[in-house]
């Protein structure tokens, strides 16, 4: 059985679970239980939209970000569906009221974070170093001003390969929920089961027990974490792999 499958949309997340599919939309929580699934759909523009339909006719929708995860998506939940259904439908599902979500902290341990710094202070310093020193130290100084041209064209190529990818991934990537298996020098290994039945690992420099990654069905070392678009830059030039 594959990790616990998850489908955003616009301002809503479904989260399938061993024994129910789990939507949240606008700080609501609604439980689906699968013995009142009778059928999951896919359909809509771009067969985006997922439909759960219930057992008395009444259906849950969510427009996804891209068809594959949608397709993915209801697969999964109709494979999972139990033989005996029961009639009552509405009447099984929950909801709760949620409180806003408390970020988790961003990195394992501050010592990347901490170098970096200390770097760009050092940097900042020499800098103003050369602006007052003499003509004749200028041409060391753009000699060694070339070590972090070279380091900031490696972090710009790495950030530039990460925002395609996640480009691709935004418009055919499938999205599980990865477990920590354990932390190494600062960083944390995270493992799921793709939708395939394969093993798959991911190491991050995110702190969370629990993280979403999403995965590229096509191609299998296309992987990335579903963070924020605003911070996937510096996420990367931290060692995010």
């Amino acid at each position: 059985m594959s990790s616990s499958q998850i489908v955003r949309g616009r301002g809503a997340t479904a989260t399938l679970q061993k024994s129910a599919v789990i939507v949240d939309r606008d700080q609501v929580r609604t439980t689906i239980p699968f013995e009142v699934v009778e059928e999951t759909r896919v359909g809509g523009r771009r067969a985006r939209t997922v439909g759960i339909v219930l057992t008395d006719g009444m259906t849950h929708e969510l427009r996804a970000n891209n068809a594959t995860s949608a397709t993915a998506f209801a697969a999964a939940v109709n494979a999972g569906l139990p033989v005996e259904l029961n009639p009552h439908g509405s009447g099984l599902v929950r909801t709760k009221r949620l409180r806003a979500p408390e970020a988790p902290p961003l990195f394992t341990g501050w010592r990347i974070p901490s170098v970096v710094l200390c770097g760009a202070v050092a940097y900042c310093g020499y800098l103003i170093y050369l602006g007052a020193a003499p003509s004749s130290v200028l041409i060391i100084g753009e000699i060694l001003g070339l070590f972090p041209l070279a380091l900031g064209s490696v972090g710009t190529f790495m950030s530039v390969k990460h925002l395609c990818d996640k480009v691709v991934l935004r418009r055919r990537g499938v999205t599980l929920e990865a477990l920590s298996a354990h932390k190494l020098h600062g960083r944390s290994e995270y493992r799921f089961i793709d939708g395939e039945g394969h093993k798959r690992t991911f190491e991050s420099s995110l702190n969370t027990g629990r993280l979403e990654v999403t995965y590229d069905p096509r191609n299998s070392k296309r992987m990335a974490a579903s963070i924020l678009l605003l911070l996937a830059v510096p996420v990367t030039v931290l060692a995010e792999r």
